[in-house]
């Protein structure tokens, strides 16, 4: 949504910056769900391929195109090795899929809302203090 002026202006204006580990776990969460509503356990890797190839046609060649594939196939639940992968790479991946999410959920402020609240009580109950929306 942030690439948007008109919806960033107005999510800048109402949310805080991002300044606590407690907010990357809440970013992680929101990713989690995000792929659990786009993906069945076990989907088809030809799917997750069209949907990150869309994505980097979408948003361009700053999306890590296999990294993205490999952390949403781990959070599927496959045995994928992401340890590798830098903190940068795997925050890239998780915004542009977040992006991605949004924009199938047409942009409609009350699903994303919704999503980060989910997302701040998971982050809530696994020992992280997120300031909650």
């Amino acid at each position: 949504m942030l690439r948007h002026k008109k919806e960033s202006d107005h999510l800048a204006a109402k949310f805080n910056e991002f300044s606590s580990l407690a907010s990357a776990h809440v970013m992680i969460a929101s990713f989690e769900i995000a792929v659990g509503h786009m993906f069945e356990p076990g989907a088809d890797l030809d799917e997750i391929s069209i949907f990150v190839s869309d994505m980097r046609r979408g948003f361009g060649s700053e999306v890590p195109s296999l990294e993205t594939e490999a952390l949403i196939r781990h959070m599927l639940g496959e045995d994928i090795a992401i340890d590798d992968l830098s903190v940068r790479t795997k925050t890239a991946a998780m915004i542009f899929t977040l992006m991605a999410w949004a924009d199938f959920q047409q942009r409609d402020e009350a699903k994303v809302t919704h999503l980060v609240r989910e997302a701040e009580q998971r982050a809530f109950e696994r020992g992280h203090q997120p300031e909650l929306a």
